[in-house]
């Protein structure tokens, strides 16, 4: 017994139709050759990338190849050929070794001892570095400054900076200030000649 016709219109399915059992083998064999030819295309892909990047380093290599041929030589030096400085060239790498020579730490050592046995206060070290390297043995001239409390201990930090120091000048501070010590009223000029810590 067929359905009415109005139940037919009302089937949007359509009439069922059952697969032969060769579609399902079909689709099954199409699963398996997905399933092996899958790995190989993807190993195919990367060693397409890797020979690309192959490619490109050997490109680069290349291009610094041909711009190394295309610099300027620069004349190498024999093994048994030193190189040569000129002689002002040689002056200053005398001088710059003098200055690195210079036992720096013993002079700076030396200003702030005598500066706290005199309860100075350090307002200015300058070191004139065109005295030093003039001769082999020079030693550079040091200007010092400092705050001192009264003419008294003005010159006793001088004579306190050994035979070489000399007081330059003393002057009232602009602006006086009081400190620990005390009240430091007056600003002192030593000169160290020649000093060798």
């Amino acid at each position: 017994m067929s359905p009415p016709q109005w139940a037919q219109e009302l089937d949007f399915v359509g009439p069922r139709i059952s697969p032969s059992p060769w579609s399902w083998l079909l689709l099954l064999l199409g699963l398996v050759a997905l399933g092996v030819v899958l790995p190989q295309v993807q190993a195919v892909t990367a060693q397409e990338a890797e020979a690309q990047a192959t490619l490109k380093r050997l490109q680069r290599a290349v291009h610094q190849q041909t711009l190394a041929a295309k610099a300027p030589k620069a004349p190498v030096p024999k093994a048994d050929q030193a190189p040569t400085l000129s002689s002002d060239s040689a002056r200053h790498a005398a001088q710059m070794a003098q200055w690195l020579g210079y036992p720096w730490l013993g002079l700076l050592s030396q200003v702030e001892e005598a500066a706290q046995a005199e309860q100075a206060v350090m307002l200015g070290f300058n070191l004139d570095l065109a005295t030093l390297g003039n001769r082999p043995d020079s030693a550079p001239d040091v200007h010092l400054s400092a705050a001192v409390k009264d003419d008294a201990s003005a010159l006793r930090w001088v004579q306190a900076q050994g035979s070489v120091a000399q007081l330059l000048s003393r002057e009232r501070l602009s602006t006086p200030f009081v400190a620990a010590a005390g009240n430091y009223e007056w600003r002192a000029e030593a000169l160290l000649s020649g000093v060798s810590p």
